[in-house]
């Protein structure tokens, strides 16, 4: 029996702060302003528990994610506060390479938050709801097969809607001084379809479909990656 490959998956946010001197040009970024390179890597990693326990082969080839919203906490002023709005869809396998979903400004404070929000994507974000015709009204879609037969091939999908806070320890200070700082949300699949002794959840039957989305609830993850490997640096070796 085969277990999941590919599953635990790093949605890599970089904060790059950017010096830049005084200059009379209006257009000239503010020098108490950084920017935030937000991307998303997939990491082969064998390491999750639950992992490595599974009992039943599962194999995924597809798991979107509709990522509605992440947002940044200030530790002193709500108006250093910023969030991104704009939905993205992400395919947490598609690959191990980093991929640059956006660059945003970000002002020069201390961070002690981050908040994530994963919800269905509706028509009122037009350009995402058109480009992504089978996420429809939904938030997750994973796609794979079962007992490394490649004929038995399930669907799972779910409008689940979540948003959760992650506070970071210490929190994220960003200046002059220390002008590169990582964090990393990562999605742990390895615990999506287990149940509490580890065995699998099968995602074709309906009756798992609420604890799989509380798995997938609990497999959210946020840590800062001061090395910019996309692994915690507790970890590194």
């Amino acid at each position: 029996m085969r277990i999941i490959k590919n599953l635990s998956i790093i949605l890599s946010i970089g904060l790059l702060i950017l010096h830049t001197s005084c200059s009379s040009n209006p257009a000239s970024p503010d020098p108490t302003d950084g920017s935030i390179k937000i991307s998303v890597r997939g990491v082969a990693d064998g390491s999750s528990t639950s992992l490595k326990k599974m009992a039943t082969a599962i194999m995924i080839t597809s798991a979107r994610v509709v990522i509605e919203e992440i947002e940044f906490e200030s530790s002193t002023e709500d108006r250093l506060d910023f969030e991104l709005e704009e939905p993205f869809v992400q395919d947490l396998v598609a690959g191990s390479n980093l991929h640059e979903v956006t660059t945003v400004q970000v002002p020069f404070g201390t961070y002690r938050e981050l908040e994530i929000k994963i919800d269905e994507l509706d028509e009122e974000k037009s350009i995402a709801y058109a480009q992504n015709p089978e996420l429809q009204n939904l938030s997750i879609r994973v796609e794979g097969f079962l007992n490394d037969d490649t004929n038995n091939t399930f669907v799972f999908t779910s409008d689940l809607s979540e948003e959760q806070e992650k506070e970071f320890y210490p929190p994220l200070v960003i200046d002059e001084t220390n002008p590169s700082v990582n964090v990393v949300l990562a999605i742990d699949m390895g615990m999506w379809f287990v149940d509490s002794n580890n065995g699998l959840l099968d995602p074709t039957l309906e009756e798992n479909k609420s604890r799989i989305e509380s798995n997938i609830k609990a497999s959210i993850n946020v840590f800062e990656d001061e090395d910019d490997d996309g692994e915690r640096d507790d970890d590194d070796s």
